[in-house]
């Protein structure tokens, strides 16, 4: 759309204007109102414009820059290497409004209208969310990890991770996380949607160790039910943390859910029984490599561990050194095909064409030694 396209070019041409952060802001946002003005009154007119490749190459990477930067100040105002989350801004310097006779303006409260012309940001208490967006996109995840242990996002009595840090010294206009009890709902709980999103990170980062440590006390199955409140086998919204003034209720869980966690608890799931990419290509045929992350105590006394792959593909792996799985790799692999026929394979990967046979389910059950 015409419109959409002259916004794009206007806000690119801003960026590379030099104008200073502040003016920037400021005419970005006037930009954008008067874009939404425009298609509000009168709504897309159907002409379009063509923008070349090149042009929205150019565009994108104008548009990264300035994110990065953003990215790279944000980081500057970080408490103890904890990636922050949000901010708020006091105004330095301003400027009250007046008429054209030169009265001040006032809302219908008979408060004066200002112009902001100047921005201090302030960094608010670590936010667990943070921790997640960074490690996403590629920040050292062992880095973040052990600042994280030692800041106020830890629980050293529960040993969880909270939603945030405290906000007590925060004011009220922050938003309404401020307003909760800590330790309750949205300030200060464990928020179990977005601890077990921390958690699956660190194990999508390889860091094995950090993750199992934390996984016997985290995760919902392994809780304490006289302590939960509830079955282990039910997940909660919300945890109540030790901040919260009120003892008897640390570690109780509050609302049943199960959405938002449970789709996190699958993905760690899949990566522990199956690994990150159990099919590859590699010299143009398909294989299967299943590079299970389980720690040695989670194999039974028969030191099996059994799950189903691709939902109905029993697989067990069989671990009689009982080391942890990251640390070795699979020794022999026995298919049974759909005829009852076995298939052995010496080694780490099952070859074409059974592993498009398995993809293609089309075998019964798959054994691993490891």
């Amino acid at each position: 759309p015409v419109e959409f396209g002259h916004h794009l070019r206007d806000l690119a041409t801003l960026f590379g204007s030099g104008a200073s952060r502040f003016d920037y802001w400021e005419q970005a946002n006037a930009l954008k109102e008067t874009y939404r003005e425009l298609i509000y009154q009168s709504s897309i007119s159907g002409e379009e414009m063509v923008l070349s490749s090149a042009a929205v190459d150019d565009i994108l990477h104008t548009f990264e820059r300035h994110v990065r930067e953003g990215i790279a100040r944000a980081q500057e105002l970080a408490a103890d290497d904890v990636p922050p989350t949000y901010f708020r801004y006091a105004v330095t310097a301003h400027e009250i409004l007046t008429d054209e006779k030169g009265d001040v303006r006032r809302d219908a409260q008979e408060r004066a209208y200002i112009q902001a012309n100047a921005f201090h940001p302030i960094a608010l208490p670590p936010f667990l969310e943070g921790t997640v967006r960074a490690m996403k996109v590629g920040e050292d995840a062992g880095q973040i990890h052990a600042a994280v242990r030692e800041s106020g996002l830890y629980d050293p009595a529960l040993k969880m991770y909270k939603v945030n840090a405290s906000l007590a010294d925060e004011p009220h206009e922050v938003g309404r996380a401020r307003a909760f009890t800590p330790g309750w709902l949205e300030n200060e709980s464990i928020w179990l949607h977005m601890e077990y999103k921390y958690l699956l990170e660190i194990l999508k980062a390889g860091l094995f160790e950090d993750f199992f440590d934390d996984f016997k006390n985290c995760l919902i199955p392994f809780q304490p039910p006289e302590r939960y409140g509830r079955s282990p086998l039910e997940n909660s919204s919300f945890i109540v943390s030790s901040a919260h003034p009120d003892k008897s209720l640390h570690g109780n869980g509050f609302v049943a859910r199960l959405s938002g966690a449970t789709a996190e608890f699958i993905e760690m799931w899949t990566l522990m029984m199956a690994g990150k990419q159990p099919f590859v290509m590699q010299n143009g045929e398909l294989l299967l490599r299943l590079r299970p992350i389980i720690p040695n105590w989670l194999f039974d006394e028969n030191d099996q561990v059994r799950f189903n792959f691709l939902g109905s593909i029993p697989v067990t792996y069989h671990n009689p050194q009982r080391v942890d799985t990251w640390k070795a790799l699979p020794k022999k692999i026995t298919l049974q095909l759909a005829d009852g026929q076995q298939v052995a394979f010496d080694g780490a990967d099952i070859p074409a064409p059974y592993a498009e046979m398995v993809r293609n389910r089309a075998v019964q059950l798959i054994i691993v030694e490891l």
